[in-house]
């Protein structure tokens, strides 16, 4: 009998979530170079923000407090609301809050921004609910695991 073995260490979840971003990523770069005739960008488009996105992930505590306090300067527009939202839901800067950055990317989606834009909230509001939904799913796990502790405690005792 043949045994499966993995053509990576990442498994589960992290794997999924990876070649999820990595796929995303594709399809925002191959959807801005189809068929399009060239154009001057307001902003960075949508690899930019992702390879924002990537720097604040990859980045230190302290570096990301520093992009944070410089999002902070951004001032207004689409662009700068995108960049605080989603550094709201990266931790490690005083910013931090995940269900702040759900509700600032559905308000960014509600004002119809420009198509690059849209698809980085869209993909990072995703992802941000997966990862909500992953941490519930733990803490009911938890809750459980605690209950059958008490149980197991309980029938210990009524042996002896």
């Amino acid at each position: 009998m043949r045994t499966r073995v993995r053509g990576s260490s990442l498994s589960g979840p992290v794997r999924s979530r990876l070649s999820a971003l990595a796929g995303a990523g594709l399809l925002l770069a191959l959807a801005g170079c189809a068929g399009a005739p060239l154009r001057v960008e307001r902003g960075p488009g949508a690899a930019g923000h992702l390879d924002y996105l990537t720097r604040a992930l990859a980045a230190e505590p302290a570096q990301r407090e520093q992009i944070w306090q410089a999002a902070q300067q951004e001032g207004g527009g689409d662009q700068a609301l995108l960049h605080r939202a989603l550094l709201r839901g990266v931790a490690g800067h005083s910013g931090y809050d995940p269900a702040v950055a759900e509700t600032e990317l559905q308000a960014l989606l509600a004002e119809n921004p420009d198509n690059e834009i849209a698809a980085v909230a869209r993909m990072r509001l995703e992802d941000l609910r997966v990862a909500n939904a992953c941490r519930r799913d733990v803490e009911n796990l938890k809750r459980r695991l605690s209950k059958v502790a008490d149980i197991e405690k309980r029938l210990d005792q009524e042996r002896r």
